[in-house]
């Protein structure tokens, strides 16, 4: 009887394991391990970084996908982790979105301290300006012989070159004319007019050719200030017409994405997005534009690509003539499907790429 009873449980030991073995976690999901790539990615610190919040999301979907996965409910495991991924798709966006704001706000305080430079410079330079006019127009030719009127004719002309920054762009010459202006008040001390005279006449003369070769790249840095302040204004305007997601700077231009702007496989532009294109026209008026580029782009799986995307140009650019855009002053590139600017992973996105990338190009 005793043996009986040691055989029975020793048989119920060996059912209890085979039952336990079973109980086991499955094969982890393909959408977990995609999730968990992801997340083990180089851009994902970055992406927590610039988008904590979201991220967390995208964190705690993992875990309760990864619990699911243990306890064997695979089908929930899946579910959490499509969520996962489509969370950490949303993070990464969010994360771009806001590098982007901080890169345009360090770069709009540096225009605006640029900015603010060169027009302290330029009043300083106008008020100088109108100073030697008044000393060319008061001084006569025997009160420019004097000593003293020199000197004060070259520390003129120095505070009118060290307002255009010749004491920077023209070091060697400012320094020769600086040594020439102390030769000239040493002389003028110790009694010698006519050395003095000489000597501050000398300063006056490179002062004012450091002047003249330190004006052009001040009044280029000028320009560059006043163009990036178009750049800066054209951009929000741009940005007012279809949103702060679909619009770019390069260089001297504002990009313009006008996304889905067409049906699939055809090249009318659809009435949503011509309201669009009439403000569009009046920007390329307003700022006086010197080219616009438009890009055509389809999706993926659309018949004929190459000549549908031309066709899209075509009729943006034709749309944009009617509306008052000199035809020359446009270009198009037919794009085909090579740039997808949206993920066609997301059927969502399919249709977004459905269009047309409108360069305005600053002079």
């Amino acid at each position: 009887m005793k043996q009986n009873r040691i055989f029975q449980l020793a048989l119920c030991s060996v059912a209890a394991l085979g039952i336990l073995s079973g109980c086991g976690p499955q094969n982890k999901p393909a959408e977990l391990t995609q999730l968990e790539e992801l997340r083990n990615s180089d851009e994902a610190a970055q992406i927590n970084t610039q988008a904590p919040d979201a991220y967390k999301v995208c964190t705690d979907l993992t875990n309760k996908s990864l619990n699911a996965w243990q306890d064997g409910e695979q089908s929930k495991a899946k579910t959490y982790a499509a969520l996962g991924q489509r969370q950490y798709a949303t993070a990464r966006a969010m994360a771009k979105a806001n590098e982007a704001k901080q890169r345009q706000a360090a770069a709009e305080k540096e225009i605006k301290e640029t900015t603010l430079q060169m027009e302290t410079l330029n009043a300083k330079y106008e008020g100088l300006t109108k100073s030697v006019g008044l000393i060319k127009q008061n001084i006569s030719d025997t009160d420019i012989a004097n000593v003293e009127n020199r000197i004060q004719a070259a520390m003129t002309e120095r505070e009118k070159a060290a307002g255009v920054g010749a004491q920077d762009s023209q070091k060697d010459v400012f320094a020769a004319a600086e040594a020439k202006l102390k030769e000239a008040g040493d002389k003028s001390s110790h009694g010698d007019r006519d050395g003095a005279g000489a000597a501050a006449e000398e300063a006056r003369q490179l002062f004012a050719k450091a002047y003249e070769q330190a004006k052009p790249d001040f009044d280029k840095k000028q320009a560059q200030a006043q163009s990036a302040e178009r750049q800066k204004a054209l951009f929000t305007d741009a940005q007012a017409i279809v949103g702060p997601d679909y619009v770019f700077t390069d260089m001297k231009s504002v990009v313009i994405v006008l996304a889905s702007a067409f049906e699939k496989n055809k090249s009318e532009i659809l009435p949503v997005k011509q309201e669009a294109l009439k403000r569009i026209a009046e920007l390329a008026k307003k700022y006086n534009v010197q080219t616009v580029m438009i890009e055509g782009h389809v999706q993926k799986n659309t018949k004929n690509y190459f000549e549908v995307s031309q066709r899209r140009c075509d009729a943006t650019r034709d749309y944009l003539v009617s509306l008052g855009v000199e035809y020359g002053r446009m270009m198009t590139t037919a794009k085909g499907k090579d740039v997808q600017r949206y993920d066609e992973k997301q059927k969502d996105n399919r249709a977004k790429n459905d269009r047309v990338e409108i360069s305005l190009v600053l002079p």
